[in-house]
């Protein structure tokens, strides 16, 4: 398949108060007899106080999610009718991704996400060149491991929480195929991208549920090729490889670290 194919208006952190005392001003007592005079006294300090908000929303969360997602890269115009119908079901698939989200302060934070695309389809088919018949099956899978960048919020007094990510990392592809005693795989790997956004729920302090959209990106132009043992490497122009672009919709359970 080518590619043809509410927030407090004070910000979060120590807040030092320092206590004086003093007189603020020079008194007069008149008196029959004399007039007092009492001069004022210099500021002294009396004690020191720190303190440190505490934090509305947890300081890490580990996150598990599955759910389904598709391809977005057309298929290559090279494939006959039957083979562009075959590959239309490799398009869509389960998907499923755990990430570990640290956050420094309420707002802002990093994650470490690893996802995978997981498709797989068979058909009765028949090899024209040679006359040959069988089961043709095909298993597609795609990886995504790498870093985020993190912003949430809260409402509802903190019991729902959105967050948004984007982040860079490794994308890698692997294609396995199967026909009759014959074999053909085909893998690669390359750099990629990953934007999201999610919506939780905190059922306890420690337990919640979510819902998420990624949209991930990256196209491989090396491929590495097996052909029943027969091992070669094919380079490809730009918008011309393996097109990796998927959108994908997950549900999930997630466990917050105070």
């Amino acid at each position: 398949m080518k590619n043809k194919f509410p927030v407090s208006h004070f910000p979060a952190g120590i807040w030092t108060f320092l206590c004086l005392s003093c007189a603020c001003a020079a008194v007069h007592a008149q008196t029959p007899d004399s007039l007092i005079f009492i001069q004022p006294q210099p500021a002294e300090i009396v004690h020191w106080t720190t303190y440190k908000p505490g934090r509305k929303l947890p300081l890490a969360a580990l996150k598990l999610d599955t759910g389904y997602g598709w391809r977005v890269a057309a298929t290559t115009d090279q494939l006959t009718a039957d083979m562009k119908e075959y590959y239309e079901h490799l398009k869509s698939a389960f998907v499923w991704n755990v990430s570990f989200d640290f956050f420094f302060n309420d707002m802002f934070g990093i994650r470490m996400a690893f996802y995978q695309y997981r498709a797989s389809h068979s058909d009765q088919a028949y090899r024209i060149d040679t006359g040959q018949s069988g089961t043709l099956a095909t298993r597609d899978r795609i990886t995504y491991i790498g870093p985020a960048f993190v912003f949430r919020m809260s409402f509802g007094h903190n019991s729902w929480i959105f967050d948004a990510n984007a982040g860079m990392g490794y994308i890698g592809y692997r294609e396995n195929v199967t026909f009759a005693d014959e074999y053909f795989r085909s893998n690669g790997a390359s750099l990629g991208a990953q934007t999201g956004a999610g919506l939780e729920y905190k059922i306890t302090p420690q337990w919640g549920i979510g819902i998420n959209m990624l949209l991930t990106s990256g196209e491989i132009t090396e491929l590495h090729y097996n052909e029943n043992g027969v091992k070669t490497t094919q380079t490809y122009d730009i918008n011309e490889g393996e097109g990796l672009g998927q959108i994908s919709l997950g549900i999930g359970i997630r466990y917050y670290i105070k």
